[in-house]
């Protein structure tokens, strides 16, 4: 932080002096033109002014010595630092598996599109315009996903259904995709205080949507994780002999997370005793009931013992999610 003093010129004019590292690094000089915007919270920002015409951020990854999986993680990566063009350059011909891996880590991506390729070079764009998403949505899109992979899940689990539980298991893509754009928004609006502002989020409230983000990335993975385990069963079976403690259990999963994610996104604190009080008892009494039955249940038992620890999981991700809601008149700004 540099501290300025203020000073009067003219007929009450206030003037304080600009860093000189600040000016040289951008250019800025006698007779430059600079933007200076004022955010709700009093801050002033200060940027030179370009007519509109914003800068687009280029990076180059060199795959040479890269493994094809680390290519992926090069691209992923630049694209969660707000990168708008990607150029994957090898020295000579590159590889076929490089090429592979870029149009894999692409294909995985929002908004990606390869513009240009040729024998040594591949270019990348990002075509999304973050003032033009907002994370709340995004957020809202991912929960509604995730919850739907659970309920079906559940339901493979009861009938047997091996299709049903490949479906939950593909969508876990989709989920991925939005979480990495989500990423890519909030780390962008950290930077720019003006879309941040666009977006009403503050630095901090950046973060609770990333961590919120993680959150509903793990209740995903937790529904994979019980559609794999209808793999494990016998073919034409299912559990059915605990359907009825299942579907209590993951009617109160539903309930909860719906109430936790409007309480996060509307910042509800009045919903949060909600979640952590009365629905995470019921979904206790119900997994109880799931794990007192798993006894008797044979071979069939450590299964259900797996999708009563899952839906647990589940509950708990709930939970942390309300907890990110700041009581009225608590946030720092």
């Amino acid at each position: 932080m540099r501290l300025r003093r203020v000073q009067e010129v003219g007929r009450g004019t206030l003037i304080i002096s600009l860093p000189k590292a600040w000016a040289r690094r951008l250019g800025v000089k006698k007779g430059s033109i600079l933007a200076v915007s004022e955010t709700p919270r009093g801050q002033l920002i200060i940027e030179p002014f370009t007519g509109g015409e914003e800068e687009q951020a280029s990076t180059t990854i060199i795959c040479d010595g890269k493994r094809p999986e680390e290519v992926s993680w090069a691209i992923i990566g630049a694209y969660l630092l707000g990168y708008d063009t990607i150029e994957v350059v090898a020295r000579e011909r590159m590889k076929a598996e490089v090429k592979s891996a870029v149009r894999r880590a692409v294909r995985g991506l929002v908004g990606l599109e390869i513009v240009d390729e040729d024998l040594r070079r591949v270019v990348i764009n990002c075509l999304v315009n973050p003032s033009a998403v907002d994370p709340r949505t995004l957020l809202a899109r991912k929960s509604a996903i995730t919850k739907s992979m659970h309920s079906d899940a559940v339901l493979a689990l009861i009938t047997g259904d091996r299709a049903l539980a490949e479906m939950v298991v593909d969508r876990d893509e989709e989920v991925d995709r939005l979480y990495f754009l989500l990423v890519r928004l909030l780390r962008t609006a950290i930077r720019d205080l003006k879309l941040a502002e666009k977006y009403d989020l503050s630095p901090v409230d950046c973060l609770d949507f990333r961590m919120a983000a993680k959150l509903i990335e793990s209740i995903g993975d937790h529904a994979v994780d019980m559609a794999k385990l209808v793999q494990q069963l016998p073919p034409s079976t299912g559990l059915k002999a605990i359907s009825g403690e299942l579907t209590r259990a993951e009617e109160e999963l539903r309930e909860m997370q719906e109430i936790a994610i409007k309480a996060f996104l509307a910042r509800r604190a009045d919903l949060v005793g909600r979640v952590k009080g009365e629905r995470m008892e019921a979904l206790a009494s119900h997994i109880k009931a799931i794990l007192d039955r798993a006894d008797g249940m044979g071979e069939l038992g450590p299964i259900a013992l797996s999708a009563a620890h899952a839906m647990n999981e589940i509950g708990k991700c709930c939970v942390d999610i309300a907890d990110l809601v700041v009581p009225a008149g608590l946030e720092l700004r």
